[in-house]
Order: C-alpha cells, then sequence, then structure tokens
C-alpha cells in the first residue's frame, strides 16, 4: 500500500508540476503573442493617408489671343488667364531679328480676343492695328499704351505721350482714368477729347 501511496503522490506532484509551467508558459509567451499586432494590422499602422482625390481643383481659364508681326510663328495661340505677353511671344517662337522690342510691353497682362502686334525697326507703327496690344475695341490702354499708340489720342502729341509714360513708370500704373489730370500738360479740356478713347488696362 505504501508503495501504491507513494506512486499516487508522485503523479499528483508530477501533474502540478507541469500544471505550473503550463500557466507560467501561457502567461509570458500568451501574453506577447497577444499583443503583437498581426501583419495586416502593422500594414494598417503604416499605411499613409491619401488625400482626398475629390477635392475640387482650381480651374483654369483658357484664352485665345492672335500674335502677328515681327515674331517667328504669327498665329492665334492658346494661353492662360494672367499670362503676359512676354509668354505668348515665347509661344510664337519668340522676336525676330528686326523686331522693335521696344514698342512692346513684355510685362502686360493677356486678355481674351486679344491682338498683339509686334513692329518691325523703322515700321510707321501709327498706320498698324496695335503697336502694343489691344483687344479690338478702338481704345488705347493707359496703362499698357505705348509711346506711338498714345500719340494717336486726339491731341496727344510726342511731348505729352512722353510725360504719361514717364508718369506712370514714377508713381505706378493709374487706377483710374482721371489720374491723367495729374500729368503735366494734361487739363480738363484735354482729358474730356480723349476720354471716350481710352481705357484703363
Amino acid at each position: 500500500m505504501n508503495f501504491k501511496n507513494q506512486k499516487i503522490k508522485l503523479m499528483f506532484m508530477v501533474c502540478g508540476i507541469c500544471l505550473v509551467i503550463f500557466i507560467a508558459f501561457y502567461r509570458i509567451f500568451g501574453h506577447e503573442t497577444k499583443a503583437k499586432p498581426s501583419i495586416e494590422e502593422e500594414e494598417l499602422l503604416l499605411e499613409p493617408v491619401v488625400e482626398d482625390k475629390n477635392v475640387v481643383e482650381e480651374k483654369v481659364t483658357v484664352i485665345l489671343v492672335d500674335i502677328k508681326g515681327a515674331v517667328l510663328n504669327e498665329g492665334v495661340f492658346e494661353a492662360q488667364e494672367g499670362m503676359r505677353i512676354k509668354d505668348v511671344v515665347d509661344m510664337a517662337g519668340g522676336f525676330t531679328e528686326d523686331a522693335n522690342k521696344t514698342q512692346v510691353n513684355l510685362a502686360e497682362r493677356v486678355e481674351d480676343e486679344m491682338v498683339i502686334y509686334v513692329p518691325r525697326i523703322g515700321e510707321n507703327t501709327d498706320l498698324e492695328i496695335s503697336s502694343q496690344s489691344q483687344k479690338n475695341d478702338g481704345k488705347v490702354s493707359l496703362n499698357g499704351g505705348t509711346q506711338a499708340e498714345l500719340e494717336t489720342l486726339t491731341g496727344i502729341g510726342p511731348s505729352k505721350a512722353a510725360a504719361i509714360i514717364a508718369f506712370r513708370e514714377e508713381n505706378g500704373p493709374f487706377k483710374q482714368l482721371e489720374d491723367l489730370l495729374q500729368v503735366s500738360g494734361i487739363g480738363e479740356k484735354s482729358f474730356e477729347k480723349i476720354k471716350d478713347e481710352l481705357k484703363l488696362n
């Protein structure tokens, strides 16, 4: 009987030790396994945030500009609102060797249906459609008109045209047509004669 009892006690001891080892193993390794994220979870954590593709992009307005004269490729070009005459000249391949660049305001912004005429050196620009670049409305741009264009205004000769250009270069663009009265040599009577022939830009 003593031998049998000892055998039973030994079995209980072995079972107890195995149970303790199993519990310890589960607490150590089972906890780590559960805490470690799966591969899918890791991918989700590392996945970059994608911006909403439904955000409306800023609309770009396309306009048509006709450039003629002393450029390599005359024609109608598609431009974007806000572009300058310089950009359209570049689209046309640039100036020819005989282009009178001084008669072109490269910084002026282009408009839809604008005609840009680049005169050649020695050319009589007074007889052309426009020596600078103006819309086909028959008016001269106060802020963009060249010496030759301004001289086409009623009663405006070379000296007054030069005074207008000097004034805007020193003081910045005219904000309204009436500001022309601040130019030396331009009085009320002169302004009344030319105000209908002018546009601000």
